[in-house]
């Protein structure tokens, strides 16, 4: 364990950092004119892993996930890094 701190810890802090990325780089492509393809294409173009659908059925109880998806863009590592640069100096 880095700094004592538990795997829930990093796994939570990873996550954070890779939503807080993409998240920014949705943003940074919605602003950006719509003549800037290649800008627009470089903050939000992506790569989607998904897994679906999922069920599961018994009697009582009736559970259907259509889809789970992963988004991940190069924003997604810039803040998973400055997560990463803010927890060493804190």
């Amino acid at each position: 364990m880095l700094h004592g701190r538990s795997t829930r810890f990093w796994i939570f802090l990873a996550l954070a950092g890779m939503m807080t990325g993409t998240v920014f780089g949705e943003a940074v492509a919605a602003v950006l004119p719509d003549g800037s393809v290649a800008l627009r294409q470089f903050f939000s173009g992506s790569a989607e892993f998904s897994i679906g659908p999922l069920g599961f059925d018994i009697y009582i109880l009736r559970f259907y996930l259509a889809l789970i998806a992963v988004k991940l863009n190069i924003m997604t590592f810039a803040g998973l890094l400055a997560v990463g640069v803010l927890y060493k100096w804190f």
